[in-house]
């Protein structure tokens, strides 16, 4: 966890007025620690991802909450895809197979 500060020598593209702004509308959404803020990894990979849409490509901020929960819901259907995958490994052999048959048969 790195505290605001470093996130803007990190990323230097950003002000610290932008940067709480983003935060003030939910786009980046830090953890709390005491009296301040501090930001962990996919908090730096989400500010990355709002430099290069707002900053670099110019997208509107209108579109920009469009395009963070399109992108929250990929990582979530991602994240239950892994959760499904590890409890089908669990699953005896004859299990795994009739599963994989029925997503077979599905396709």
């Amino acid at each position: 966890m790195i505290d605001e500060q470093e996130v803007l020598t990190k990323i230097t593209s950003v002000s610290a007025v932008q940067l709480r702004i983003w935060i003030t509308k939910e786009w980046v959404r830090p953890a709390q620690s005491g009296a301040a803020i501090v930001f962990g990894e996919a908090d730096l990979a989400r500010i990355r991802l709002l430099d290069m849409l707002d900053n670099q490509l110019g997208v509107g901020s209108e579109a920009i909450p469009i395009i963070l929960s399109l992108i929250d819901q990929v990582h979530d259907l991602r994240e239950q895809t892994r959760i499904i995958s590890r409890a089908i490994d669990a699953q005896p052999a004859d299990i795994r197979s009739k599963i994989l048959q029925a997503a077979l048969e599905n396709d």
